[in-house]
């Protein structure tokens, strides 16, 4: 092994590797020593290149890259969703990470009770991770392909409000936060859509309600984004049932505000659960959207026309609703009909 002595003093040999110069570099004062150290270099170098790199290394090289490109809402879900993969598999070469490895994790996810969604949406998060890892050649196969994630903990489905609810939200609309609640129930709004919302954005003459925007909240702070989606900026019709009960006001005020200003997140959660309590209605915002959905396939509304105004990109979506709202009405319908037999029964 020939090498160079550096003006500082250190030994230096360089050798070229998968096509890439490497430089090895010894402080040992003779040159026998140093070619011995340097030889020992070349050996841990070669095995890290054999080992290839850890999960967790390359996990955070595919986030440095992929956030970029993403809503910061998104962002934030695969970062909770990343954390748990680097914590499962973080001091693991993903060289070594096979099919067997990554179902068995998926098999304790399942044991230690995550939901369906978790489990698909961690799955969705590390293929894209061994993807990233295919396209920089850190490993020669992808053991996500043929995996199926597991079906977790059911999630828990928020039905729509009741008769009695619906009057309670209709009787409270002049407590704190109210008109919000009133309002997300009777135009079908998302919640930052709702917030995102100034006076001049309600077209009364017309009857419109103009949708071209949300709050979105990145940590406590609100910023205003662009609609998710094409679908999401939309015309939504303003009926008479909210359009006397909602103020006018200047066009460049923001409807629901905190002294002018949009919401913050604390704000938003402390007002909400203040209005829960005093109305002893444990909702949320999405469940009075879901309500609004309920109400048009009641009113016999078409479903495409439901997706439009419920701004949903696909119109699958608005089916899936709907065929949820059919199942609970006929399981609700053989009830009735069970009970009614039953009592024909013992009347007989």
């Amino acid at each position: 092994m020939k090498l160079t002595k550096r003006s500082d003093g250190r030994w230096c040999k360089t050798k070229t590797i998968n096509g890439e110069r490497i430089f090895f570099y010894s402080t040992e004062p003779t040159e026998r020593k140093a070619i011995k150290d340097i030889e020992n270099q070349m050996v841990e170098y070669n095995g890290k290149i054999q080992r290839g790199k850890l999960f967790k290394d390359v996990a955070t090289e595919w986030e440095r890259e992929h956030y970029e490109k993403i809503a910061h809402q998104t962002m934030a879900r695969y970062k909770r969703l990343c954390a748990m993969a680097v914590e499962h598999f973080g001091n693991s070469y993903i060289k070594s990470i096979n099919t067997e490895d990554i179902a068995s994790y998926l098999d304790e996810l399942v044991y230690r009770k995550y939901s369906s969604k978790t489990i698909k949406d961690e799955m969705s998060v590390l293929k894209m991770i061994f993807k990233y890892a295919m396209v920089k050649r850190y490993i020669s196969s992808n053991p996500t392909l043929y995996i199926t994630p597991p079906d977790g903990v059911p999630k828990v489905e928020r039905n729509s409000l009741t008769d009695e609810e619906i009057k309670c939200v209709e009787a409270n609309i002049n407590k704190d936060f109210g008109l919000l609640v009133y309002f997300l129930l009777y135009s079908g709004l998302r919640k930052g859509e709702a917030l995102a919302l100034k006076y001049g954005d309600i077209d009364f003459d017309n009857n419109i309600i103009h949708v071209t925007k949300a709050v979105e909240f990145i940590g406590n702070v609100p910023h205003i984004k662009s609609p998710k989606t094409v679908s999401g900026k939309r015309n939504v019709p303003l009926v008479d049932k909210l359009k006397e009960k909602l103020p006018h006001g200047n066009s460049d005020d923001i409807i629901f505000s905190n002294e002018g200003q949009l919401i913050h997140r604390s704000y938003f959660e402390k007002h909400w659960d203040k209005y829960r309590v005093q109305t002893g209605l444990n909702i949320t915002a999405h469940q009075l959207r879901h309500t609004f959905a309920t109400l048009l396939f009641e009113w016999d509304i078409d479903e495409k026309d439901s997706q439009e105004i419920l701004g949903h990109s696909d119109i699958s979506t608005t089916r899936n609703i709907y065929t949820h709202i059919r199942q609970s009405r006929m399981t609700a319908t053989l009830n009735k009909i069970n009970q009614k037999l039953s009592e024909s029964c013992q009347n007989s």
